[in-house]
């Protein structure tokens, strides 16, 4: 199947909306997808169930506008991580990130298990506890805290930056889905349990994948009772590179924890099929993190009709 860029118009009876986002999520591309409706709870249901990256409802689909609309699509349609061009994060993936201190962040809002962890290995810390390994500890705490409080702020939410009048233009984070976590011997504590903790937090499925025989102060940390409480039933998976490979299929993402630990074999597999290894350095930053970890989705919906902003209108009074 190719994909085809240009005026070719090409038309699909369907027997009801199931079976249209049927037809439309089994092309394997995902670049704009439109929907004609007045009737608000077809549009939700079409909304979460289509796999594109730029959604158009009662309106056409092409005339993307920087920002308002920010470009680009997913599966087969998507690059990389699938940054949007013309979006707030697109220049991101041209950059180099170096820590050079803490995030400052706000304190967390919501509740959530690895706060608790956090606050508990925080106080383990205060007693003398994790010897040898504080500062990876310490770091980690501090990753967990800028992970949750970006996914509030920021990636959890539907953004709209433009406030029109009849017409929404959402932006909004969806999780990519499986996440393999490759642990490698160079890894170290912080790199492997800031991954893990990103993946939970940006609502993935996590699979930590270990080499076979690998054995590090990693590997064994994870075996522990403090490990375990991070991992809790998620699998971890000893596995060959060749068994990494057989996997793709199954799983949406790969994080390594820098480029140089990626094999030539798991390169050459994924690029053969078009998936994307990420293998950026691992940040305690959320905003710059967790962009490894989710989908962003465009939505524009004008919801006027010739003027006429209908129930909506005390919003705008």
């Amino acid at each position: 199947m190719t994909e085809f860029f240009g005026p070719l118009l090409g038309v699909m009876r369907a027997d009801n909306l199931d079976h249209a986002i049927e037809l439309v999520n089994q092309t394997g591309y995902g670049l704009t997808s439109g929907l004609e409706s007045l009737d608000p709870r077809e549009v939700d249901y079409w909304q979460e169930r289509i796999k594109a990256g730029n959604l158009y409802i009662n309106r056409g689909t092409t005339g993307a506008v920087t920002l308002r609309q920010p470009f680009g699509g997913m599966g087969k349609s998507a690059l990389g991580a699938a940054m949007k061009a013309g979006g707030p994060k697109y220049t991101a993936q041209f950059m180099d990130f170096e820590a050079v201190g803490p995030p400052i962040d706000d304190a967390a809002q919501k509740p959530h298990l690895l706060l608790t962890l956090s606050r508990r290995w925080q106080q383990q810390l205060v007693e003398g506890e994790f010897q040898g390994i504080e500062s990876d500890i310490e770091n980690t705490i501090r990753a967990i805290q800028s992970y949750l409080v970006q996914t509030e702020r920021e990636f959890s939410r539907r953004l709209d930056y433009f406030q029109l009048r009849g017409q929404d233009n959402i932006l909004r984070y969806l999780p990519v889905g499986t996440v393999a976590v490759r642990l490698h011997e160079d890894d170290c504590l912080f790199e492997t349990l800031a991954r893990i903790a990103a993946v939970i937090v940006s609502g993935c499925k996590l699979r930590i994948s270990i080499p076979e025989e690998l054995d590090t102060r990693v590997t064994r940390f994870l075996d522990t009772k403090d490990g375990r409480r991070l991992i809790g039933r998620n699998p971890i998976v000893y596995e060959l590179d060749k068994g990494l490979i057989k996997s793709l299929p199954i799983i949406d993402r790969i994080r390594y924890a820098a480029p140089d630990r990626v094999p030539r074999d798991v390169q050459r597999a994924a690029a053969e099929i078009g998936f994307y290894i990420a293998r950026t350095p691992v940040m305690m930053d959320g905003r710059i993190e967790l962009l490894q970890y989710y989908r962003p989705q465009s939505i524009c919906n004008n919801f006027h009709r010739y003027g006429n902003l209908g129930e909506r209108a005390p919003e705008f009074e």
